[in-house]
């Protein structure tokens, strides 16, 4: 199930570099379907075995691809805890998978790569995602490096606050989110899409402790297609533990067609999706310390939903492409907007924006323009404040070395580690 789409009224970039995307990693373990043995050095290629088939508990190690866009490189068939580390994915479909088992999944130090699936346009059928996550009772997914795939799905938590369940996605580096539709072995569609992000909670309901932070995500222009980079459909925390989104670095959010197509994507939504109960809405959500930047049509979005924080954000964009073009659907940097007219249902209330740092251009309009807030709906959105301008590619560079310099500062280690 995915969510439909919307664009806020009003009308980002990505200044950074190839460089920055990861080459082929060379986990450890034997390419098997048991727990591992021992370590073997690193090499650099990398021996995969066919699809894995977990149907019981344990910490599994090895390297798995399938090149069958139907069939998981990794399915998980059980509710018992499954622990998967210090591997390599990869997949022309799925990578990871486990439907309606009520999965207790742990991913890390993994590397996960989407192939192209190979398949005509028609087929409508995009690169796999790293995790697919539906019905199930909790997930940790750290240290991990995520190249080309659809990013994760997680529908529909059925697990237990008492016994800790819950959510967690922390220290892990993704590179070009991809929801394009594969175009035959070599190519991808330049229209067809379908939303996907780095990670999207869809029905996540009353969940407490769940974490989304620490994690880098940066797309290019013409090898991604992300949606919005992190998405809350119908989801919500608990007003005692609300869903913590927080000290994250996005960077680049884009249609297929960059310069010139419509968009409805961009950094982080907060509170997606109409609901007709307060029960069903998304709620209790904070987003705060992140970094956005260049994700075209907005930077952080309300748009549904009660009891809703984003503060002490830093949201940046030139509304430029890396080769100075302009980007078409360049929009507003940070909104809170009632899309679905909900303050008639009693079901969107108490939202705010505060204390973040927004610089969003327009070049299109003026080489000086901006267009950082937008709060038709807002419960109370006071303390931001508009960056001087002119906001421009080098702004964006920029913070990037804030970025590091603050991964730096707090110790922490990003993508997977050797064991």
């Amino acid at each position: 199930m995915n969510k439909p789409r919307h664009q806020a009224p009003a009308r980002p970039r990505l200044a950074l570099l190839s460089a920055l995307l990861l080459g082929v990693g060379a986990a450890v373990g034997t390419a098997g379907t048991s727990q591992a043995q021992g370590t073997q050095a690193q090499t650099a290629e990398i021996k995969y075995s066919g699809p894995l088939v977990i149907t019981k508990g344990g910490t599994y190690r090895g390297n798995w691809e399938s090149l069958d866009p139907g069939t998981p490189a990794v399915g998980i068939m059980t509710n018992e805890p499954v622990v998967i580390e210090y591997s390599n994915i990869r997949s022309r479909g799925p990578l990871i998978r486990s439907r309606y088992r009520r999965a207790n999944v742990t991913v890390r130090h993994t590397r996960g790569v989407g192939l192209n699936p190979g398949l005509p346009a028609s087929a409508r059928q995009t690169p796999g995602y790293f995790l697919h996550l539906e019905d199930f009772e909790s997930a940790t997914v750290e240290n991990n490096e995520m190249v080309g795939t659809s990013g994760m799905y997680f529908h529909k938590y059925l697990g237990s606050r008492a016994k800790g369940q819950t959510v967690r996605i922390v220290r892990n580096r993704a590179r070009n989110i991809d929801g394009r539709y594969s175009d035959g072995p070599n190519s991808f569609s330049d229209t067809g899409f379908y939303r996907v992000q780095f990670a999207q909670f869809n029905d996540v309901k009353n969940i407490s402790r769940a974490e989304i932070a620490w994690n880098e995500i940066i797309n290019e222009p013409g090898k991604s297609r992300v949606e919005e980079v992190i998405n809350m459909y119908v989801s919500s925390g608990t007003p005692a533990s609300p869903i913590a989104i927080h000290d994250n670095y996005i960077q680049g959010a884009y249609p297929t067609r960059a310069a010139t197509a419509k968009f409805g994507g961009g950094g982080i939504m907060l509170g997606d999706g109409s609901a007709s109960t307060r029960e069903g809405a998304s709620a209790y959500l904070r987003a705060y310390r992140n970094q956005i930047v260049g994700t075209s049509n907005q930077g952080i979005a309300i748009a549904a939903g009660h009891n809703i924080e984003a503060y002490d954000n830093r949201v940046i964009s030139s509304g430029l492409l890396p080769d100075g073009t302009p980007i078409a659907s360049q929009n507003v940097g940070i909104y809170v907007w009632d899309l679905h007219g909900d303050q008639r249902r009693q079901t969107f209330f108490n939202n705010s924006m505060r204390n973040n740092v927004v610089g969003w251009a327009r070049p299109l309009q003026s080489p000086t323009a901006q267009n950082p807030f937008w709060f038709p709906h807002c419960a109370r959105c006071a303390g931001n404040t508009r960056l001087p301008g002119p906001i421009t590619l080098e702004t964006e560079a920029q913070e990037y070395t804030r970025w590091q310099q603050k991964v730096r500062a707090a110790n922490v280690t990003l993508g997977p580690g050797q064991e």
